[in-house]
This record gives structure tokens, C-alpha cells and sequence, in this order.
């Protein structure tokens, strides 16, 4: 009877773990894509022109690049520095006709003609 007994407790409290363990949401970290219209892009160029709240990428080939102009707020998380002539990988998103980065990262120039 004992053994009985401890067995159904321990189911029981199994059954209830469970279903409280279903019954909570399930925690999800704040997304780009959970916000409404708001998806991210990356691009990869050489930095053409750093300002205090913007720079320029060189998109495409060094002999015709194209330019993209990238604003900078307090949410953009940056790893390196912003250097003219330096690589950086941009994720954006727009905000109608403004590209506001979201993440940068620069990978110094060389030094060697690329």
C-alpha cells in the first residue's frame, strides 16, 4: 500500500510540473524581426566618410563604387573603430529613405592595396 501510495505522488507531482512548465510563456529575447517592419540588412564595403553621427560605405568596385550613407544612434552596437579606408560589415535597417545601423563591425585596413 505504501509503495502504491509513493507512486502516485510522484506521478502527481510529475503531472503537475509538466503542465505548469506548458502553461508558462515561452521567454524569447527582443528580435529586429519581432518588431513590426523592421528587418535587418548586411552589406559588407570599404568606409568612405565618417561623420559624428554618420559615415559612408563603398559599395561594388574601386574603380565605380556605389555609396551607401549609414545613420548612427544610441542603439548601434559597434566593434572597432570607424576609420576612412577601413572594411566594415553594416547590419541596417531602414527607416524610410535613412539606413540606421544597427550592428557595425570594422576589420582595420592592411595597409596593402586591395
Amino acid at each position: 500500500m505504501r509503495f502504491r501510495a509513493a507512486v502516485t505522488l510522484a506521478t502527481f507531482f510529475a503531472v503537475c510540473f509538466t503542465i505548469a512548465i506548458w502553461a508558462a510563456p515561452a521567454a524569447s529575447l527582443p528580435t529586429s524581426s519581432t518588431l513590426p517592419g523592421a528587418t535587418t540588412q548586411t552589406i559588407t564595403g570599404k568606409i568612405a566618410t565618417v561623420g559624428d553621427a554618420a559615415f559612408t560605405l563603398d559599395i561594388g568596385r574601386s574603380d565605380n563604387p556605389n555609396k551607401l550613407q549609414f545613420l548612427i544612434d544610441e542603439t548601434t552596437k559597434m566593434e572597432g573603430k570607424l576609420t576612412v579606408g577601413a572594411r566594415a560589415t553594416v547590419e541596417y535597417r531602414s527607416d524610410g529613405d535613412k539606413n540606421i545601423a544597427t550592428r557595425v563591425v570594422v576589420t582595420p585596413s592592411s595597409g596593402l592595396n586591395n
